[in-house]
């Protein structure tokens, strides 16, 4: 054989070689675009299936705590949240079957979980309702409020089992996406060094993956923001001669616990209320939802601040908890000779600051034990006067727990707050002292400020003068 037939058979040997390379080279990166795609689709429907279970879990312990709170007290304002969580479970048992046909998996445990809460409902709660008026002591009895937490307990455990299981093939999930990763970008290398002109193909596929994943995080995150959001009331009320403003900080973590809420009240009075409930994720929401509707409910119902927060204490109690506890700042408003006369208590919460129009500012001196950790619950409440100009801001302890560092009070942040200024800037001047801490936030943040004028405004009315809910990211 000649040189240049030898040296033509070379050159076809390397340019066989070449494109078997490009074959495979582009072939596996198709093959793990392929798979990187289908298990951002599989984690999409993973996600909406574990949203799924806590939405039914949740509306369980909804239905529970209202029932535990008619049983215990009688009172029939309790029967509101557990009937709203019963008219809502045929809606979430759908959705969940729904969710887990869609991930082809669990779906006989999602079933497991249907049937029992449908059990606990049909065999417990409604026979429950119907006998206490007849025989409340029975209802209350050891051995139902035991048969009633053990269906609630098994049917946590089911959720509970459930959501490990979800969240472990998650994170399978996500490891394997990571490998995938991985080799694409050491295949991707390789093509380029091949053959150059892949690289607008290798960069359109890896572009694509990472959009997808991206789109992916992006929908995570929206889904964390719209629970939260759901946890906080869409607007504040309008106070005849006073200006409201709130903010909320959320953390770059999970849901939190930090709520607020402010509402009228019997006889011409209104609440407001800020509370903190310890840990994060589902349950804590859970316990949010629990928390704030029940004080709502105790409230608008007539009870003082002092009394609500005693019945929510006894109604976290009857419920497992894990160790979860609650911190709350109750307010009720009164005006009368034109002056705002406000109730303060405080359940293991930071005590409120007055603002005086004139004067220095200063922690009131509301103080008293958190709730859900022990029956015999000790509350020291205070009255206030504000005069037209005073005002009061309530906040959650993310304002001062930011790191080691020892910070400023809040007085001394309110301290400089102008005579003529409004609620928002109250919550203005609060909020810039939480920015002051290095880092990043370690806890979320509620502010609630109120200003009372005094003057009754040109137009009065309830859709007149809140400033409304500010809510800052």
């Amino acid at each position: 054989m000649s040189a240049r037939a030898r040296l033509r058979t070379r050159i076809a040997a390397v340019v066989v070689a070449g494109a078997l390379l490009v074959a495979v080279g582009v072939a596996l990166l198709l093959s793990n675009t392929v798979e990187l795609r289908r298990d951002s689709a599989a984690a999409t429907r993973s996600d909406d299936h574990l949203l799924r279970v806590v939405d039914v879990e949740r509306s369980v312990v909804d239905v529970e705590t209202g029932l535990r709170g008619y049983v215990i007290t009688g009172r029939a304002l309790f029967l509101q949240p557990l009937y709203r969580a019963r008219a809502g479970l045929p809606a979430a048992e759908r959705a969940l079957r729904a969710a887990a046909i869609a991930d082809h998996e669990y779906g006989r445990d999602s079933e497991a979980l249907i049937s029992s809460v449908r059990r606990y409902l049909g065999g417990y709660v409604l026979p429950l309702v119907a006998s206490s008026a007849n025989d409340p002591a029975k209802a209350r009895s050891f051995a139902v409020t035991l048969e009633g937490k053990q269906l609630v307990d098994g049917i946590r455990a089911q959720a509970a089992s459930l959501e490990r299981a979800l969240s472990s093939r998650e994170a399978a999930r996500q490891r394997s996406d990571h490998g995938a990763t991985d080799r694409s970008i050491t295949e991707a290398v390789v093509a380029l060094i091949v053959l150059t002109l892949l690289t607008v193909v290798t960069g359109t596929l890896l572009g694509r993956v990472a959009v997808e994943r991206e789109v992916a995080r992006e929908r995570s995150e929206a889904t964390s923001e719209t629970l939260q959001q759901s946890l906080l009331p869409s607007c504040l009320p309008a106070i005849p001669r006073c200006e409201l403003a709130a903010r909320f900080i959320p953390n770059s973590g999970l849901v939190g616990g930090d709520f607020y809420d402010g509402f009228e009240t019997p006889q011409d009075t209104w609440a407001l209320i800020i509370g903190d409930v310890s840990g994060k994720g589902a349950p804590a929401a859970a316990l949010t939802a629990m928390a704030r509707w029940t004080l709502r409910s105790l409230l608008e119902s007539g009870s003082s601040p002092v009394e609500a927060l005693g019945l929510l204490n006894s109604a976290m109690l009857a419920q497992p908890l894990e160790r979860r506890f609650v911190t709350v700042a109750c307010m009720q408003l009164r005006e009368a000779d034109g002056h705002l006369h406000v109730t303060v208590a405080c359940a293991g919460h930071p005590a409120p600051i007055l603002v005086p129009a004139a004067g220095l500012p200063q922690a009131l001196a509301a103080e008293g034990t958190l709730l859900g950790v022990v029956a015999a619950i000790e509350l020291h409440p205070v009255e206030v006067e504000l005069a037209p100009g005073d005002g009061i801001v309530a906040f959650t302890d993310g304002i001062t727990d930011q790191g080691p560092q020892e910070g400023p009070p809040p007085e001394h942040a309110l301290a400089g707050h102008p005579s003529g200024g409004n609620a928002d800037s109250l919550a203005d001047a609060l909020q810039r002292l939480s920015e002051a801490y290095a880092g990043p936030y370690r806890d979320d943040i509620a502010i609630l400020a109120l200003r009372y004028v005094g003057a009754p405004p040109a137009r009065e009315g309830r859709d007149a003068a809140a400033s409304g809910v500010v809510t800052r990211v």
